[in-house]
């Protein structure tokens, strides 16, 4: 007796649990049935009377977000009210198991797809005032994708092209020092940013950004190379090579950087080291004229005149109408004791200039 007693209320209790769980405001059911009958603004109307009732209640306002304001596009309404099921709920999720952080995330990857398609779209145009236009609707597509979630660098890094394809360097420092301040990275954007800096002439600014940038991602090869370049055009052509130096023996098959330290050699007088650093290169890009031309000008400086030559040679066997080819074959050659056959060069550079 006393066990069926007992069987009798907990199968009581579970119905009265069921019952309970399922129950909701009669606004929630009627905004639901609304719905269904594609009646959004009564849906509206109910949920946000819901919401003044249910206050915690997170279904409310995740309705309101998913069902109402992203099907409208109202999208600012949309992100504030999911952010609202986060804040009563953060681990919050719609039957299906739908939350609504996945749901942010989707709003976002939309207007950001949005944007990309008209910056695609804006490569490639072909007037400049189509270009700019689409690249202006781009931008904006962006700031919103950002105004949903504002820690997508994806995003920062678009709408710094963006600026940058716009000419609009004001914006693209402010987002770019923007960026930083929130503590996010991307390697595009420093490159741009320090870029404009030194444009500009504020040239230790750009490099003292980069030292620190590099203090946190000295990984970055991209921008190990453009603080090279700035020393070196600003003079400080020793510390240029030593950095470089050390980034070749930490990435001896980086041809970029081998190619870097061919020119500062080839800036500081070291014509060998240069004409050496020039070869690597030239096994890597066989048939590129203008490395034969800094090798052969690099020979040509170290005396080498049979390597000057053969590099030359070379120039011309690529394109038989390239003048500084011919230029330095006679040159090369009267340096030689090879005046009559120099001569002969030197009338075919004077025909081709």
């Amino acid at each position: 007796m006393k066990l069926r007693i007992l069987l009798s209320a907990l199968a009581l209790f579970l119905l009265l649990s069921f019952f309970l769980a399922s129950c909701q405001s009669p606004e929630v059911t009627s905004a639901k049935v609304y719905f269904q009958q594609n009646n959004i603004e009564a849906a509206e109307e109910q949920l946000l009377i819901a919401l003044g009732k249910e206050p915690m209640n997170p279904e409310v306002p995740f309705l309101l977000a998913v069902q109402v304001y992203m099907q409208r596009k109202e999208l600012i309404e949309a992100k504030k009210y999911l952010e609202k099921v986060i804040e009563i709920d953060p681990n919050y999720t719609y039957p299906g198991g739908i939350s609504a952080e996945d749901q942010l995330k989707r709003l976002w990857a939309e207007i950001h797809s949005q944007g990309a398609n008209k910056f695609n779209e804006a490569i490639k145009a072909i007037l400049p005032i189509d270009k700019d236009s689409l690249l202006t609707e781009a931008t904006e597509k962006f700031l919103l994708a950002l105004e949903i979630r504002d820690d997508e660098v994806s995003s920062y890094n678009a709408l710094i092209k963006c600026y940058y394809m716009l000419n609009d360097t004001a914006n693209l420092v402010k987002t770019s020092e923007k960026v930083a301040d929130i503590g996010l990275f991307d390697e595009d954007i420093s490159l741009y940013y320090v870029q404009i800096l030194f444009d500009q002439g504020q040239k230790d600014k750009a490099l003292a950004t980069l030292d620190d940038v590099l203090t946190d991602h000295h990984e970055s090869v991209k921008l190990q190379e453009l603080r090279i370049q700035f020393l070196a055009q600003l003079g400080r052509l020793e510390e240029a090579r030593e950095i470089a130096r050390k980034l070749a023996e930490d990435y001896p098959n980086d041809v970029d950087i081998m190619y870097l330290l061919a020119q500062i050699y080839y800036k500081l007088g070291d014509f060998e080291s240069a004409q050496y650093q020039f070869k690597k290169v030239l096994i890597e890009s066989p048939d590129d004229i203008q490395v034969l031309q800094s090798i052969a000008s690099s020979a040509f400086q170290a005396e080498d005149w049979i390597m000057a030559e053969d590099y030359a040679r070379q120039m011309i066997d690529l394109d038989p109408e390239f003048v500084f080819g011919y230029t330095l074959l006679w040159k090369s050659l009267y340096n030689q004791g090879k005046p009559e056959e120099a001569e002969e060069y030197r009338q075919i550079e004077k025909s081709l200039r």
